[in-house]
């Protein structure tokens, strides 16, 4: 006996827009595109490494010295490209849940291109700045107290939140009506997440008890 349905089950049906591709050849391109990525980001150069005088950077957080050093090349991949991705994921993200079913083709492809790039670059950042940064940093102690610990590990976090929407979007995690809900919930973690480590990243490391070694 078929269960009937009723119109606020149609409304409700037709309220939930579908977010994930369940495409073989759209997982194909982003495991290619991760491969390729995180390949180079462990076999290129060593975009942390600094030019700065000691007495320099000294005076400023490991994530503020890597957006400041080799401009504009490392603001352009350590900070525009995960903002311009996570603002385009966020507003599309409101279009969206607001319009529904009647949002428009472009901005659905724009937040399906956005999600599915995002965990790739992500990643290989990820992998970029533990081998360069995080692991020498820690073996040497170098790192400039808890400002610099909090801003960096916040700033590489990110990667969980933005993995997690490639996953969406690929239909790995999350399905029909709860799909939208793991997209927005990765969304606001990461907006949480890199808004931590900007704050710290922009902190004077003295100001949470940093000392330089040689400071007499």
């Amino acid at each position: 006996m078929r269960t009937p349905v009723t119109t606020t089950d149609a409304r409700t049906s037709l309220d939930r827009p579908t977010r994930t591709l369940n495409s073989p050849v759209a997982t194909i391109v982003v495991l290619v595109l991760t491969a390729v990525l995180s390949l180079t980001a462990l076999l290129g150069p060593n975009l942390a490494a600094s030019e700065a005088s000691m007495l320099m950077s000294m005076g400023m957080t490991h994530y503020m010295e890597l957006l400041s050093v080799h401009q504009p090349r490392n603001l352009i991949i350590f900070m525009a490209v995960p903002v311009i991705l996570a603002e385009t994921l966020a507003i599309t993200e409101l279009a969206i849940l607001f319009r529904r079913d009647v949002t428009p083709a472009w901005v659905r492809s724009t937040s399906r291109i956005a999600g599915l790039l995002a965990g790739p670059i992500m990643l290989a950042i990820l992998l970029h700045l533990t081998v360069n940064a995080v692991v020498p940093l820690t073996l040497t102690g170098g790192w400039r107290g808890p400002a610099d610990v909090i801003a960096v590990l916040f700033y590489l976090s990110g990667a969980v939140p933005f993995v997690g929407i490639t996953l969406v979007e690929l239909g790995l995690v999350g399905r029909d009506a709860t799909s939208l809900k793991w997209h927005a919930t990765f969304i606001a973690i990461f907006l949480v997440v890199a808004h931590v480590a900007m704050i710290f990243g922009m902190l004077e490391p003295s100001l949470l008890g940093y000392r330089m070694i040689h400071q007499h």
